[in-house]
């Protein structure tokens, strides 16, 4: 049965959650109803409030509306208007200009990864998922350490325009001291896609090593 109708977005479960998932909205976009339900289900039981889309469209009208989404779960292989021109939309609103998104789609090929990527994704989530990876991948976005601190330095504004919310994580976790094999187990990536997340670092901020992030973050 279809549960399109039900909009989560005014609830907050109180079951099985952590303090820190309070308020905290995701919007799902696909258009397989039966993911969308999926995905609803599990995100409901961990805490979150909901909102589902069967389009691109319907998201873009829920943004409009001024719902303050903490994430967007998007989908790439979709009719109409696919994940991409979604996500330019998205960007393209005041509303959706700072909303992290995560691409989840079953298009797993590497090159659609680096695509969504280079579009500015937060993160990119094939299908089939493990659950608590999913999660984890969830709340890693959501708490992004470097933007939930309250720090107005030039040195931050610097870094926050230039990385992604990704690579901000990253650079926070080695201001911190962390190797990349532990990077690699906080963040639920392989030691391997972290060291080239460091590397993309030190290539766009022009630094040469991991020295360099921490002490301009320690500034």
């Amino acid at each position: 049965m279809m549960k399109l109708e039900k909009d989560h977005t005014e609830d907050f479960f109180e079951t099985g959650t952590e303090e820190w998932m309070e308020g905290y909205r995701i919007l799902c976009v696909d258009d397989d109803i039966n993911m969308l339900n999926t995905v609803e289900d599990i995100l409901i039981n961990t805490g979150y409030s909901v909102s589902l889309a069967k389009s691109g469209k319907q998201a873009l009208e829920y943004i409009k509306k001024g719902i303050n989404y903490q994430l967007v779960l998007l989908d790439v292989d979709m009719p109409d208007m696919d994940g991409y021109d979604t996500f330019r939309q998205i960007r393209g609103l005041e509303q959706g200009r700072d909303i992290p998104i995560i691409f989840l789609t079953a298009m797993d090929d590497p090159d659609f990864e680096i695509k969504g990527f280079e579009y500015g994704a937060a993160d990119y989530i094939t299908k089939p998922f493990v659950k608590s990876v999913f999660l984890a991948r969830i709340k890693n976005r959501i708490s992004s350490p470097l933007r939930e601190k309250d720090i107005e330095t030039e040195h931050f504004r610097k870094l926050a325009g230039e990385l992604s919310d990704l690579e901000l994580k990253v650079a926070e976790y080695i201001a911190e001291g962390l190797s990349n094999h532990e990077i690699a187990d906080k963040t639920n990536y392989s030691y391997g896609y972290i060291k080239r997340v460091v590397s993309g670092i030190l290539e766009k901020t022009d630094m040469k090593k991991r020295a360099d992030i921490r002490q301009f973050l320690k500034r």
